[in-house]
C-alpha cells in the first residue's frame, strides 16, 4: 500500500450553535488547516491533493482498510485507480486497482455481498478509454471493494450498460417477485453511448443490487431521463408524505437541457419516484453526498457540489428533507466538474464532519485536477462547548505518522 502526504448516528433535529459561538476562534484545529472560507454555517479548508489528478470519478466513503486510520474517503476510477485519503492522518494511500479500468463509474458504499464481511465500496457501469475520446466502451461491469480483505470482488453486471449513471445506498424494495433483500445499491440514469457519441441519449433506466442475494432487478424509470447528474441516499421529505430513507435524483444532462436543476425522490417503500424541489442552480457534472446540516438547519441534508453549465462552478447548495427546502452555502474554492464527494471526519478533528469535494476538471475543455478541499460541518458538542472546527494554519499534506495514514 503506497501512502503520500500530496498523494453515524441516525440524524437528528437538533439545531445546533456551536459554529455561531466558535466564530470568533482563531485556533481550533480545523481552522489550521489552510481555511479558504469561513461563515456560521461552516468552513472550506484544503486538504492533500489527490495523488493521481483526474475527472469523472466516483467519490464514496467507508472504514479504512488495514493499515489506515478511521473512516476514509475512497477516489475510484479514471482507467483502473482506486485512492483512499485518511482524515485521522491527512494523508492519502493507492490502494489495490480495480479489476477492470473506466471512468464516469458509479459508487456508493454498501454492505458486501453475501460470504463477505463488512462495507464494500461498490463500482458500476462507466467505460474504458479516455475520457471523451473515440472508441469508448461502454459498460454493465460492477465490483466491491472489500475494506477489510483490501480486494476487489467481481460481480454480476448490471442489466444495461450505461456511463455517467450514479448510485445510492437505501433500504431495498422488497416482495414483488424482484428477488431483492435488505439494502440495495440503487444505479439510476446515464446514458448508453459515452461522451464521444455523436449523440448522446440520456436514460431513464433504474436497477438496484441486492448483495443479500447478488441479485440485480430492474425498478421504476425516473421521471426523466439524465446522466452526470448527482447521487444519494438520506431521509425522505416528510412534507411529500414519504417516510424512511429514499434515493435522491438531482440535475444532470437530460435530453433536451444540458444543466438540469429538478430533483427526483424514489421511496423504496412506495417502489416510486416522486418531483422534488427544483436545485436553485442547474448544473451538470456534480456531485453529491449526504451529512448533518449546517447551522440553522434540521439535521440529515444532501449536499450538491460543484458542476457546470456554460462555465465550470463553485455553486454548493444543501437540500434539507424536514423543510423540503435548498440553501445557498459558501461557495467551493476551486470550481470544478466531474468532481468526486463523499462524507468524513473532518481532517484530524475526528468528532466533526467534513463534505469532501476531490478531483475533476477546472475548466470545460480539460484542467484535471487533484485538488481535495473539505467543508466542515458542526458536530452535536461531545461536553458543554466542546465543538472544534476545522483549523485553516496548519499546512495540508503535513500529517505525521505515516505508516499508519492514508
Amino acid at each position: 500500500m503506497q501512502r503520500s502526504d500530496q498523494d453515524e448516528s441516525p440524524p437528528g433535529r437538533a439545531r445546533r450553535r456551536g459554529w455561531r459561538r466558535l466564530a470568533g476562534l482563531a485556533a481550533a484545529p480545523l481552522l489550521a488547516l489552510s481555511a479558504v472560507s469561513a461563515t456560521a454555517q461552516g468552513v472550506w479548508v484544503t486538504a492533500p491533493s489527490m495523488p493521481t489528478p483526474r475527472a469523472f470519478i466516483g467519490g464514496a466513503a467507508a472504514h479504512c482498510p488495514e493499515g489506515l486510520h478511521g473512516r476514509c474517503v475512497y477516489a475510484i476510477g479514471t482507467e483502473n485507480v482506486l485512492e483512499a485519503y485518511s482524515p485521522a492522518t491527512n494523508v492519502w494511500a493507492r490502494l489495490p486497482q480495480l479489476k477492470t479500468g473506466r471512468h464516469d463509474l458509479a459508487s456508493t458504499t454498501a454492505p458486501c455481498p453475501r460470504g463477505v464481511e463488512g462495507d464494500c465500496v461498490y463500482a458500476v457501469g462507466g467505460a474504458t478509454g479516455a475520457v471523451g475520446a473515440a472508441g469508448e466502451t461502454v459498460l454493465k461491469t460492477a465490483e466491491a471493494y472489500s475494506t477489510r480483505t483490501n480486494a476487489w470482488l467481481t460481480l454480476p453486471p448490471m442489466l444495461t450498460a450505461r456511463t455517467g449513471a450514479r448510485a445510492a445506498t437505501a433500504p431495498c424494495v422488497e416482495g414483488q417477485g424482484l428477488g431483492l433483500r435488505g439494502t440495495c445499491v440503487y444505479v439510476f440514469g446515464g446514458n448508453p453511448g459515452g461522451r464521444a457519441a455523436a449523440v448522446v441519449t440520456p436514460l431513464n433506466t433504474v436497477e438496484a443490487y441486492s448483495p443479500a442475494t447478488n441479485t440485480w432487478a430492474t425498478l421504476p424509470t425516473l421521471k426523466y431521463a439524465r446522466y452526470d447528474h448527482g447521487g444519494a441516499a438520506a431521509p425522505c421529505p416528510s412534507g411529500l408524505g414519504l417516510r424512511g430513507i429514499c434515493v435522491y435524483a438531482i440535475g444532470g444532462t437530460g435530453a433536451s437541457d444540458p444543466s438540469l436543476s429538478s430533483v427526483e425522490v424514489f421511496s423504496p417503500l412506495l417502489d416510486a419516484w416522486v418531483d422534488g424541489p427544483d436545485m436553485p442552480t442547474g448544473r451538470s457534472a456534480l456531485a453529491a453526498s449526504t451529512a448533518p446540516c449546517p447551522e440553522g438547519m434540521s439535521d440529515g441534508c444532501v449536499y450538491a457540489v460543484g458542476g457546470s453549465d456554460t462555465a465550470v462552478l463553485g455553486t454548493f447548495e444543501a437540500y434539507t428533507p424536514v423543510t423540503n427546502g435548498w440553501v445557498t452555502l459558501p461557495s467551493l474554492p476551486t470550481p470544478r466538474r466531474g468532481l468526486g464527494a463523499a462524507t468524513a471526519p473532518c481532517p484530524k478533528v475526528q468528532q466533526s464532519s467534513c463534505v469532501y469535494a476531490f478531483g475533476g476538471n477546472a475548466t470545460l475543455t480539460d484542467a484535471v485536477t487533484g485538488t481535495t478541499e473539505a467543508f466542515g460541518i458542526e458536530r452535536p458538542p461531545q461536553q458543554p462547548g466542546g465543538v472544534q472546527r476545522p483549523d485553516p494554519q496548519q499546512n495540508p499534506g503535513t500529517g505525521q505518522n505515516p505508516g499508519t495514514g492514508q
